[in-house]
């Protein structure tokens, strides 16, 4: 600082020396205006050192902004969606590796985003870009879109579409679409309910169980050909419907086949509720998740008895029909008797069984000839399936010996009513050829376990009802009265 010394200036301050400001006549304090220096300097430091804590803060501000876009790059990147960017036109300008479930990136770059929605989408396609145009705005669920893929082959892609606004100012830079792939949530919704449908419509019994055999699910034709509801086959093994006509080893070949191929398909021979066996044609297949482990099973089955049958079945009524009436023989009738028997144990219901013999029945063979009585034991049989119902058995065990086994008649009154039907309906005259044959039945009932524990028992029982039914006239019916060891009249049967 050049200053020019005066001796004639003001008195000087302590210290004694002034100075004279450069440009002005003004003379100051030396000691004052360094002070002023001072302060000046100071300010400036101070600013100085906000100037550099504001660039820091840029700095690392700066930093973090670049590492965000770096974590959103890697984010877009990396996403399973489908990230878009076009202009305001639809035209595509970026696309993430994800796009390529659509077409190729050279594909899409420079197309526009419209060329790859299906007609049928595109009003959709128009009205969500227009209102984000127009609002800034998008439904937050996103709008279904189908698009079409370049590889033709393949199914429509269906996304979830979702655009934003991206705006410097009242300017838009661009539209970001994010586009969700819900094509495989779609078929498998569409899947589920075309299983849904079928399980529940399907005509063939439909039956769905564990790893180990519980039933866990049973559609409704289930129910129409077995008799059970679904309440009464949940959680139980399908083991309950067999009807004993396949042996060990057949179950064990089924079961091998099963583990080792995953499926079964064959012919077999199961038990309605009401006691009857039926054939049934029986698909079984495995159902296996990603990893290969069997979840369930599914069988789906139909029931060949209102079929054509098939050479199984026939072999199987060959041996447990009656060829003459064509109703059931000893065998099946012993066989439907053990099943109710074991089911009358378990539950504690009784049932009854009629052994039905035509009155004079000798006298018709000697009057008509032989031929005539075949023909009359095959009128009885059809009027007896007739008059009963389809849960009932009809059998014949020889001659004109008739076996009626009534699940649910329990009951003497049951009997009774059953009876009075049975004699109405057999009473009617049978016409062969050009003659009219009039007749009448005897009936004799016994009832389980009552009359007897066991199959032979409980047919003797109905044996000696039946006897003393013909001792006093026929055209009536008697129980078995198992205290006297002698049948006793049905009130009203005669």
């Amino acid at each position: 600082m050049n200053a020019v010394l005066h001796d004639g200036d003001k008195q000087a301050p302590a210290g004694g020396q002034t100075v004279r400001l450069p440009g002005s006549s003004r003379s100051v304090s030396l000691h004052e205006q360094l002070y002023r220096y001072a302060d000046d300097l100071q300010l400036m430091i101070e600013r100085n050192t906000e100037l550099a804590a504001d660039n820091d803060e840029l700095r690392e501000s700066s930093e973090r902004l670049l590492e965000s876009r770096e974590e959103l790059d890697a984010i877009l990147q990396t996403s399973l969606d489908i990230h878009l960017i076009t202009d305001a036109a639809g035209g595509i300008l970026q696309s993430n590796p994800a796009s390529r479930s659509l077409a190729p990136a050279e594909k899409l770059q420079h197309s526009n985003l419209g060329d790859w929605v299906e007609a049928a989408h595109m009003a959709d396609f128009v009205a969500l870009h227009s209102n984000v145009l127009r609002s800034h705005s998008c439904p937050e669920q996103g709008v279904e879109l189908h698009l079409r893929r370049d590889d033709t082959q393949r199914p429509p892609l269906i996304v979830t579409a979702r655009v934003l606004a991206v705006r410097r100012g009242d300017n838009l830079r661009h539209l970001h679409w994010i586009l969700r792939d819900v094509t495989y949530l779609r078929e498998t919704e569409f899947e589920t309910r075309i299983a849904s449908m079928v399980f529940k419509n399907a005509m063939e019994g439909v039956m769905i169980t564990d790893v180990e055999g519980g039933i866990l699910a049973v559609n409704g034709a289930f129910s129409t050909i077995t008799g059970y509801s679904a309440s009464e086959a949940l959680g139980r093994s399908p083991s309950f419907l067999a009807s004993g006509h396949q042996s060990h080893e057949f179950y064990q070949a089924f079961w091998s086949s099963l583990r080792s191929t995953g499926s079964w398909q064959g012919v077999l021979f199961n038990r309605r509720r009401n006691g009857e066996t039926y054939p049934e044609r029986l698909t079984v297949n495995a159902v296996r998740d990603t990893d290969g482990d069997i979840l369930s099973y599914i069988a789906v089955f139909s029931d060949l008895s209102q079929q054509a049958r098939v050479p199984e079945q026939e072999a199987f009524l060959s041996h447990h029909r009656d060829p003459l009436t064509q109703v059931a023989n000893r065998q099946l009738l012993e066989d439907r008797l053990e099943r109710l028997a074991s089911l009358s144990r378990r539950s504690g219901i009784p049932f009854g069984l009629l052994r039905i013999d035509i009155d004079g029945f000798s006298r018709v063979n000697a009057e008509h000839g032989h031929l005539s009585g075949d023909r009359l034991l095959r009128a009885v049989a059809e009027r007896l399936v007739a008059a009963v119902r389809e849960s009932d058995t009809v059998a014949r065990l020889g001659a004109d010996d008739f076996v009626l086994l009534a699940p649910g008649m329990a009951q003497a009154d049951d009997v009774n009513r059953l009876a009075a039907k049975l004699i109405d309906a057999l009473r009617q005259p049978v016409h062969i050829d050009d003659k009219e044959i009039g007749i009448t039945v005897s009936l004799g009932c016994a009832m389980f376990p009552e009359h007897g524990y066991d199959v032979d028992r409980l047919l003797e029982s109905a044996r000696q009802a039946l006897d003393r039914a013909r001792s006093g006239g026929g055209n009536r019916c008697e129980i078995f009265d198992a205290s006297l060891q002698t049948p006793t009249l049905v009130p009203g049967s005669s």
